[in-house]
């Protein structure tokens, strides 16, 4: 049954990084036992060493007058009122708080924490506003355990990620953030902080400018706008801003790896103005790194108000469905301004906020359409939703990802300066086939959890094991007959294929991968079709797969070309 919400229960719950949830530390500090909690799914607390707990007890509270005199003393809030201005604290020693102002009238504000080099781990272990505790404490939201503030390279934090009496109202006065990291070698890290503000302190509406990044062939500009325009018809008060387009090399096709996702998203050094979001438009995400995700945010919340760093964006491969396609924008753009999951389905977590519904972790992983927030923007199983509930609008509001307007009937603030966009270049297109087949109009529960966002924030949930356990005791027949039905959309098709090739057993086993065979070498059939295809038989049966990409290696769908010749690489 749906749980109510706690004000001491933990909740919230997500790490930023995959290869930061999977570090071994050769010290045990409280970050590191967090860590190996994302991978079994479970809390734990331990002894720190190098990760000291923040000052203050576990709900916070250190006051800024024990706070030492470091280099956020010197920002200044001075001048004409800006929507969303920047200032920059330099360089903060680790395990020592340093103290900031905020002034009067903000909304949010948004630190971004930028480790030495970027192969170090940097954390925030505190962030406190003047009275009332912690916002963040000990490397995760205050009275949470699964919140990971840790990165490499760099790290975002902000207020309001939650609603505590902390957290919201946005407090004016003298902030506190503490820093550390794993091992001692970084004395310390660069720290800039950006604060949105109004002229009365209250939300006048803004826009979301979008650098497009894009491989010739895997979408049109056309299609890529009518998803924008579709995702900003109703998002917490904020419109589509200007939209550019940038060529994105046909080698980001296929993303395989956390490395390569970061390196894309920090390849937007130097790209346009800010605040922005770059949105990289790819084909596909590994599904053994990604666990099925269609679309994946740098960091909650990410970086749209400095390019170039590893959260500087989201990344999604386009379905052939602009409603759809805007639902997983919407949520992604959601965790890049901060938002979590309502619900998690790896951990028994929520999230930090009181308005929000709560399932618990075993609904979630049995029935989510019967979850009380499934229809919420943030469900980790989101299907064709777009609720958002006031206080997930507040933390929209508060972030860094839009200009804003200054007052009551005023106009967005005009962007900063920024580099023209290039030309795409037609002859570097990639060939690929997709079809644009709707989703149901009344999904059945199968259906629907085959065409949920499938996030991988928050943990690795097994979303194949989910589908099958939904699709019950004749989940082969199932799962075949979507798979096979050209009427359905691909991203249900191509779901359902893998998932029958895990479940099918004895004499199936054998009719799954003849099914999966025919369709990897059909010319006809959609990319993503074709490709999962291949990647069951690689999971299942290798020596099938490499029998298939070796008849496949020269197929005039490109993304297919290149997850054949992987296989015959392995």
């Amino acid at each position: 049954m749906p749980r109510e919400k706690k004000a001491d229960a933990p909740r919230g719950g997500v790490g930023h990084n995959e290869r930061v949830r999977s570090t071994r530390f050769s010290r045990s500090p409280s970050l590191a036992v967090v860590l190996g909690a994302l991978l079994v799914g479970a809390v734990a607390c331990g002894p720190t060493t190098r990760f000291e707990r923040a000052s203050g007890g576990g709900e916070g509270g250190g006051d800024a007058s024990s706070t030492t005199a470091g280099a956020g003393a010197g920002v200044s809030w001075d001048g004409p009122l800006e929507d969303l201005a920047e200032g920059d604290l330099g360089n903060v020693l680790l395990n020592e708080p340093t103290a900031f102002p905020v002034p009067d009238r903000a909304l949010g504000l948004t630190v971004l924490v930028e480790a030495p080099k970027v192969d170090d781990i940097i954390g925030i272990a505190k962030l406190a506003p003047p009275t009332g505790g912690d916002v963040i404490f000990d490397y995760a939201m205050a009275e949470h355990a699964t919140t990971v503030f840790a990165n490499y390279g760099w790290i975002g934090g902000g207020n309001p990620q939650a609603d505590s009496a902390a957290a919201w109202p946005m407090q004016q006065g003298t902030w506190t953030i503490q820093l550390g990291d794993d091992d001692g070698s970084s004395p310390s890290a660069r720290v800039r902080v950006w604060v949105r503000r109004t002229e009365d302190g209250a939300f006048h509406g803004g826009v979301v400018d979008v650098n497009v990044f894009l491989i010739p062939g895997v979408a049109s500009q056309n299609y890529v706008l009518t998803v924008l325009g579709e995702m900003f018809a109703s998002y917490a008060g904020l419109g589509l801003g200007n939209v550019t387009f940038h060529p994105l090399d046909a080698s980001s096709a296929i993303i395989g790896s956390y490395d390569e996702y970061q390196q894309m998203l920090a390849s937007s050094a130097g790209i346009g103005a800010t605040p922005a979001l770059n949105l990289f438009v790819i084909d596909h995400f590994s599904p053994d790194t990604f666990g099925g995700a269609i679309g994946v945010a740098g960091g909650i919340p990410g970086s749209p108000m400095r390019h170039g760093t590893t959260l500087s964006g989201i990344a999604y491969a386009p379905q052939g469905n602009p409603q759809y396609d805007a639902t997983i924008l919407r949520h992604e753009l959601g965790h890049l301004a901060g938002l979590f999951h309502t619900t998690e389905a790896a951990v028994e977590e929520t999230d930090p906020l009181s308005d929000t519904a709560a399932c618990t972790m075993a609904m979630v992983n049995a029935n989510p359409d019967a979850c009380p927030d499934a229809t919420n923007t943030m469900f980790p199983y989101a299907n064709g939703a777009t609720d958002l509930t006031p206080a997930q609008e507040r933390v929209l509001q508060g972030s860094a990802m839009y200009r804003g307007v200054l007052k009551a009937g005023g106009q967005p603030a005009p962007p900063s300066p920024f580099a023209p966009p290039h030309e795409l270049d037609a002859k570097k297109a990639i060939t690929v086939r997709r079809t644009n087949k709707p989703l149901p109009l009344h999904p059945t529960p199968l259906e629907r959890m085959l065409g949920a966002v499938w996030c991988t924030h928050g943990g690795k949930a097994d979303h194949e094991a989910l589908a099958i356990r939904i699709a019950g005791p004749e989940a082969p027949a199932a799962l075949r007959a979507i798979a096979v039905d050209e009427d359905k959309a691909d991203i249900l098709r191509s779901r359902a294929l893998r998932a029958y090739l895990r479940a099918a057993k004895g004499k199936e086993r054998a009719r799954a991968i003849d099914l999966a065979d025919g369709i990897a070498r059909r010319e006809t059939a959609s990319s993503d079709l074709r490709i999962s295809a291949l990647e069951a038989l690689g999971r299942e049966d290798p020596s099938r797969a490499r029998a298939v990409a070796k008849a496949t290696g020269q197929s005039e769908d490109t993304v297919v070309r290149a997850v054949a010749l992987g296989l015959l690489t392995k």
